[in-house]
């Protein structure tokens, strides 16, 4: 049995075209005049799609030429149909506010409420029929970006896969933050030294069995010759929080946690790395080349920007 593919590759859709105009003008010689084509030539679509059809199409009559049955279904269906081929044909004329389309983007979790939160609130009303989901950061994207699982993935890493087209959104600086009355609180000029004499809270990274994952906090504190010692990882935020919140235990997050109003009453930066090159992380934002040309994927893609940190 033939597959769909194979039944459409012996159709010329050109003949579709012919045909709405026919419906529409009822008359071969002003159908001809519509499309740019001969009388004769415009005879000979007809009888093509006639052929392709089989059916009559159209009878003649002294007004024109009066549509068949098989016709008038047909052209019940022809609006849809041709609209639907123009928008893929001119993705130029994308719309937000008409926008249904469903994005998906990954990004690390410690980022979400500086960027997914303040992202949804922009292009709510902008967009109000878009869909947004978010997943947690893999250690690589390569993968779900490629099959189209994946919309955008901000990660920390510029890839070397060409494929891929990354976009810088900027540098986060880091601090290290503890629930408000830790024993840290009470002490002045406290150092990395000081802060890493206790255990460490931390966020899972689903780790790619193809690659090898070093977290970039680990990677500064090896610089300056430190290591931390973790005590607990998870991929819960509302554990880690409430681990931070009834312990000792320590958080290194991106700076601006000091300012998010749904953690700054329960939290205090103990210590602020300095803000040097070494020191800092560097967020990328991810896509396939094959969302390149998307006039929806990259309204999108501006929007994020519009969040860089």
């Amino acid at each position: 049995m033939a597959s769909l593919e194979q039944k459409l590759a012996r159709v010329d859709l050109n003949l579709l075209v012919s045909l709405s105009v026919l419906l529409k003008e009822k008359n071969v010689s002003r159908a001809a005049e519509r499309l740019y084509l001969s009388q004769s030539a415009m005879s000979r679509t007809l009888q093509r799609l006639r052929d392709l059809f089989e059916d009559p199409l159209f009878h003649r009559s002294s007004s024109g030429i009066l549509p068949t049955e098989k016709a008038l279904s047909i052209e019940a269906l022809l609006p849809d149909l041709l609209q639907k081929l123009e928008s893929i044909l001119h993705d130029d004329d994308f719309s937000p506010l008409t926008c249904n389309k469903h994005f998906s983007i990954s990004l690390p979790t410690l980022t979400s409420h500086a960027i997914f939160l303040p992202l949804v609130q922009s292009i709510s009303s902008e967009a109000p029929a878009l869909q947004l989901s978010e997943y947690p950061v893999k250690s690589s994207s390569n993968k779900s970006l490629e099959s189209g699982f994946l919309d955008f993935a901000i990660h920390i890493d510029k890839p070397n896969d060409p494929a891929l087209i990354a976009t810088s959104l900027g540098q986060l600086s880091l601090a290290i933050f503890s629930r408000p009355s830790h024993p840290l609180c009470s002490q002045k000029n406290i150092t990395l030294a000081d802060c890493l004499t206790y255990r460490f809270l931390d966020l899972n990274v689903k780790e790619d069995s193809a690659m090898l994952f070093t977290n970039p906090i680990d990677s500064i504190l090896l610089k300056q010759g430190f290591q931390r010692d973790i005590q607990l990882k998870t991929s819960q935020l509302s554990i880690l929080f409430s681990l931070l919140y009834s312990s000792d235990a320590l958080l290194i997050a991106p700076s601006f946690f000091a300012n998010v109003s749904a953690y700054k009453e329960n939290l205090v930066s103990v210590f602020q790395f300095e803000q040097t090159e070494e020191n800092m992380v560097e967020l990328f934002l991810l896509q396939h080349q094959r969302t390149e040309n998307s006039a929806a994927h990259q309204w999108l893609k501006e929007k994020i920007l519009e969040q860089s940190v």
